[in-house]
């Protein structure tokens, strides 16, 4: 944390060079430390100095050893103590190495991955600086990327750090949509904020990987320049940001070590809005604010871990009842209305059947990608267990859920499952509505009779084939 605090408050380089060797030192409860920097004829060169007892020869050896390997090293010293060293590094270009010095003997070494993590922290303490430095000529581009970097930090939600992001990156660009996506655990679909508030990347909050613009940047970690969708539309999302008025968009990776972790999308409705130097201007902006945003991201998914289910990209079964609670606690305070829907696959079992859980469970994502896909950002999508789908609509009375109902079950019946693999299953879907006041009073008989209603209409379709 006194890193992170180093990061966003400094400026100068030589200062956070400093004030970031003296927080590893001091926290990690370490003799001392050197920081070395890499010239461009490729020698390693001390830059900061923190009570360090060993030759400097001998760290800058090290040193280079750690760059070589591209990860931490350790050295055993004579009689006591040892020395480890780690690269600095950012957007995949060695900067230098920090060499820490440890007489803890009774202690173990110090942890591989806490060295990586802090060589890489400060690498791109270091990267952001010179960048900093880079814009010092321009007063008034400092100061945006100044407020643009306060504005991811400001909080530890993506909704809520969105629009003063975007209010300030407009001052370098303009845009009419703006939206930032992080790929999942599994790798197979990238979840979307977008701004302003209600509107979504083309397909709604989750895109998958496998198809979609932001998930070619996120696989491949290029950037994408899309000049006129109107003559060329190359991702899923496409013809939906067209019918939503966009013309044109880029899309920007943010990067951690290399890797695309993420996406960062603008998007106008001018065509050849963006061009070659829009990339070139916004890309180094895009890696300086990566981790400020992954570390937002980081702590929302910490706190959703408690609530997302562990097959779909839908709520689960607690928050769903967490959820319906609050909801109900709103209709009663203004006098409002609430809709659930249940939603129960039919013909499901058979794929379990024939071919296995595990494709199973691949069907049971694509069904919640296909609700995540038709229900408002407002409405509750949660997996009730098994192959059984709730909604919960908030301010939604019986017709409106009934339409909304009946789409889903359109969406899903007519979508085809698990193409890629050449299985091609089709399913079909039963569906049951209730209204909270109108029809039951209570959160239990709500959920009893959409239950109930749902296992008539399962009757009456089985009756009717």
């Amino acid at each position: 944390m006194s890193l992170v605090e180093d990061l966003t408050v400094a400026r100068e380089e030589d200062g956070l060079l400093r004030s970031t060797l003296e927080h590893a030192v001091e926290a990690l409860d370490l003799a001392g430390g050197l920081t070395l920097l890499l010239e461009p004829e490729g020698d390693l060169v001390g830059a900061a100095e923190h009570h360090f007892g060993p030759g400097v020869d001998s760290a800058k050896k090290l040193g280079a050893e750690a760059l070589a390997r591209g990860g931490p090293v350790v050295q055993e010293l004579s009689p006591a103590g040892r020395l480890a060293a780690t690269p600095l590094r950012a957007r995949q270009q060695d900067l230098g190495a920090l060499v820490l010095h440890d007489t803890r003997t009774e202690e173990p070494p110090l942890d591989e991955d806490l060295l990586e993590a802090l060589g890489r922290q400060i690498g791109n303490g270091i990267e952001n600086v010179r960048l900093y430095a880079e814009l010092r000529t321009s007063s008034a581009r400092v100061e945006i990327l100044h407020r643009i970097t306060a504005a991811v930090t400001s909080g530890t939600d993506l909704h809520a750090i969105l629009p003063a992001f975007a209010a300030e990156l407009a001052s370098l660009h303009s845009f009419e949509r703006l939206a930032c996506g992080f790929v999942n655990d599994t790798g197979d679909y990238i979840e979307m904020v977008s701004h302003p508030e209600e509107t979504s990347w083309g397909l709604g909050a989750v895109l998958p990987v496998v198809g979609s613009g932001p998930g070619f940047v996120a696989l491949n970690n290029r950037a994408v320049l899309q000049h006129d969708l109107v003559h060329e539309h190359r991702y899923l999302e496409d013809m939906r940001l067209l019918e939503e008025g966009l013309r044109a968009y880029v899309l920007l990776p943010l990067s951690r070590r290399g890797q695309a972790i993420g996406v960062l999308a603008l998007g106008s409705s001018k065509s050849g809005a963006f061009d070659e130097q829009t990339l070139a201007r916004l890309q180094p902006l895009a890696d300086s604010v990566a981790i400020a945003f992954e570390n937002v991201r980081l702590f929302q998914k910490t706190r959703q871990l408690s609530i997302t289910d562990e097959v779909t990209p839908l709520h689960n079964f607690r928050y769903f009842h967490q959820a319906l609670d609050r909801e109900l606690k709103l209709v009663n305070r203004y006098g409002s209305t609430l809709s659930l829907v249940f939603v129960d696959l039919d013909r499901f079992k058979p794929i379990n059947d024939q071919y296995g859980h595990l494709r199973g469970s691949r069907t049971l994502r694509e069904v919640g990608f296909l609700i995540r896909a038709a229900v408002r950002e407002t409405d509750i999508p949660a997996r009730y267990g098994g192959d059984e789908f709730v909604v919960v609509l908030p301010q939604t009375d019986g017709d409106s859920a009934r339409v909304l109902a009946e789409k889903l079950r359109s969406l899903i019946e007519e979508h085809t499952f698990l193409q890629e693999e050449g299985i091609n299953a089709r399913l079909g879907v039963s569906l049951g509505v209730a209204t909270y006041p109108e029809e039951a009073k209570t959160k239990e008989a709500l959920i009893r009779l959409a239950d109930a209603r749902m296992y008539e209409d399962k009757g009456s379709r089985k009756t009717g084939r």
